[in-house]
This record gives C-alpha cells, sequence and structure tokens, in this order.
C-alpha cells in the first residue's frame, strides 16, 4: 500500500511538472517598439537658399539742378518685386546664441521720374534695374528649431541718375554702383535636420548723395525690403570628399 502511494504521488509531480513546462513554452512574449530618436536642431554649418518679397522707397527722391537755376525734381521710385539667392554660415554656442554671416544676392526694378518745378520740359529720373547685393553679419537666439535674429552688414546697388531737357539739348546721365549700409532681422524655422524657413526685414540706406561726380546729385531716401526664403544646411566639403 505504501508502494502505491508513492508511486502515485511521483506521477502527480511528474504531470504537474510537465503541464507547467507547457505552459511555459505556449507563453508569448510581447515586444515594445523602442520611442523613435529625438531631432537634433543643430544650426552650426553652411546653408544655400533663396528668396522672394518686395521693396519700396522711403520717401521721395531728389535730383538737383545741373545748371542750378531751377528748384530739385522730387519724384518717387515706387515699389518692386526683389528675389534672389542666399548663403551663410551659422555657429551655435552657449547653446543657445548664434552668430554667423549671410550674404544675398537679387534681382529689383525701381524706376521713377518728375519734372523740375517752374519747367514743363526739363525732368529727372532715377533707375535701377538690375543686381543688388549685400553682405550682412548676424547675430540670434535658438531656441529648439526657432531662431529671432538682428543682422547688419554692407550693400551695393547701381543706380543711374537723368536730367534731360529736350528743348535746350541738355543731358546728364550718371551710372554708378553705390555702397550703402544694411540693417534689419527676422525670424528663422527649422523643418528638421536640413530646411528651414524665414522672413525678414532689411533696410538699406544709401546717404545723401548716389549720384556723386556730377553736376547733377540724387538723393534717395532708404529702400524698405520684406522678404521670405528658404535655406537647406549642407556641408561644401561634401563635394570633394562624397563617395
Amino acid at each position: 500500500m505504501r508502494k502505491i502511494t508513492v508511486l502515485l504521488s511521483t506521477i502527480a509531480g511528474l504531470g504537474l511538472s510537465q503541464a507547467a513546462s507547457a505552459a511555459d513554452l505556449g507563453a508569448t512574449k510581447v515586444y515594445t517598439k523602442a520611442p523613435p530618436p529625438a531631432v537634433s536642431y543643430g544650426w552650426t554649418g553652411s546653408y544655400v537658399g533663396g528668396y522672394i518679397g518686395g521693396a519700396f522707397n522711403d520717401g521721395n527722391t531728389r535730383t538737383s539742378d545741373p545748371l542750378g537755376a531751377l528748384p530739385s525734381a522730387n519724384y518717387n521710385t515706387g515699389s518692386t518685386f526683389i528675389g534672389g539667392v542666399t548663403t551663410g554660415y551659422n555657429y551655435q554656442f552657449s547653446p543657445n546664441w548664434l552668430v554667423g554671416y549671410e550674404g544675398d544676392t537679387g534681382y529689383q526694378e525701381f524706376k521713377g521720374s518728375g519734372f523740375y518745378p517752374g519747367s514743363a520740359t526739363q525732368s529727372a529720373s532715377t533707375t535701377s534695374n538690375g543686381w543688388f547685393s549685400s553682405l550682412t553679419g548676424r547675430f540670434g537666439y535658438v531656441n529648439g528649431p526657432s531662431l529671432i535674429y538682428a543682422k547688419g552688414g554692407a550693400t551695393l546697388t547701381r543706380f543711374d541718375s537723368t536730367v534731360a531737357d529736350p528743348t535746350t539739348a541738355l543731358l546728364f546721365d550718371r551710372k554708378k554702383w553705390v555702397v550703402g549700409y544694411a540693417v534689419g532681422g527676422g525670424w528663422e524655422y527649422m523643418l528638421g535636420n536640413k530646411w528651414s524657413v524665414k522672413a525678414e526685414y532689411l533696410y538699406l540706406g544709401f546717404g545723401d548723395n548716389i549720384s556723386p561726380g556730377g553736376p547733377a546729385s540724387t538723393s534717395l531716401g532708404g529702400i524698405h525690403t520684406a522678404r521670405v526664403g528658404l535655406n537647406y544646411k549642407w556641408d561644401p566639403l561634401s563635394l570633394l570628399f562624397y563617395r
């Protein structure tokens, strides 16, 4: 009787062990997907891009009479569409501050004219049809993908100032590249690691005389520009070492 009891206990123990093993083999393992890596917004590096926008003159343009007999002609050069390309470099530090430089070249088309007071035939005109460039430094505050910045530097634009009177064969024409100053600021936002969009205001100033060296002088109010752009961050050395 005792042997039968021991045998039954052994069989029962083996059955429970097999059942536990079967339960372990049949258990489903649950795998959890790792969260996607966080996007890193690093601003340091070179970039290229393009922009479009508009510009208008700050006040009237004034051209003196080359003969000194009439008051200056006053007229407005209006507004223009602008568009161009941009290149630059950013360096992020401390870690929410940024310094860098930016160069841009664009196209504009200003034109205006007016008669001299007291004359129905003698007129003055000023045009700026063609390319203009600026080179500026940038300083800004970084908050993740967002950058708020100020900028300032120099600008280069060609102006053509003309005085004409068909009744007296008077003709004065002065074409000159003029160096001025550029100040402004804007906001830029990164779209991932490479692309960014921006909105920017830039004021271009040229002083009192954009046609020096002639009998007539032309003074031009500054130019207000507003633009939106798209930039792409890249490494120029990758073109040399790409395989």
